[in-house]
């Protein structure tokens, strides 16, 4: 590792780390749009793959809602896709609602971006990473927050000034 970069858990570089909204979606309803697994698809944002639950009231999901910069990941999915991660980036009075077995991370915008994170979540340290902490059971994997919370990453000294592009 660079002398410019230091590791840090991945608990001290976001704000926020939380499941989403548990709601059953139906195929054919209409509403707001859910996120789920399918939505990471691709190693993209994937506004093909929402799903819909005929929610026409955002007051109960508010906090539910995705912001530009907002990063998922899947912490409950096969072996394969377990830990894949993309970042949303909203479009102009876009509300899309954060469901269940995906995580939404808020990144601390003083110490990096999350292109930069989600970048390196591609890599063969952060997949071993999340091998260590998946639990497996028939069929699909998963991860407890508390153990992805302990990650390390490593992150840009903030007083390095070629580093200042990786942080928004």
């Amino acid at each position: 590792m660079r002398k410019e970069w230091e590791l840090k858990k991945i608990g001290e570089c976001f704000s926020y780390i939380k499941n989403g909204a548990n709601i059953k979606q139906t195929k054919g309803a209409g509403g707001y749009p859910i996120t789920r697994i399918e939505t990471l698809s691709g190693g993209v944002f994937n506004r093909d793959r929402l799903g819909y639950a005929d929610v026409v009231d955002l007051e109960q999901y508010k906090d539910y809602i995705l912001e530009s910069g907002d990063l998922l990941v899947s912490h409950i999915n096969s072996k394969t896709y377990i830990g894949r991660t993309v970042v949303y980036e909203g479009k102009q009075g876009e509300n899309i609602i954060h469901g269940m077995n995906l995580l939404r991370l808020k990144h601390n915008r003083s110490l990096i971006n999350s292109a930069f994170l989600c970048y390196y979540t591609q890599s063969v340290s952060f997949k071993l990473d999340i091998m260590r902490i998946r639990k497996d059971a028939v069929n699909q994997s998963s991860f407890a927050i508390s153990d992805f919370k302990k990650i390390r990453i490593p992150v840009p000294v903030l007083a390095h000034p070629a580093i200042h592009c990786l942080r928004t």
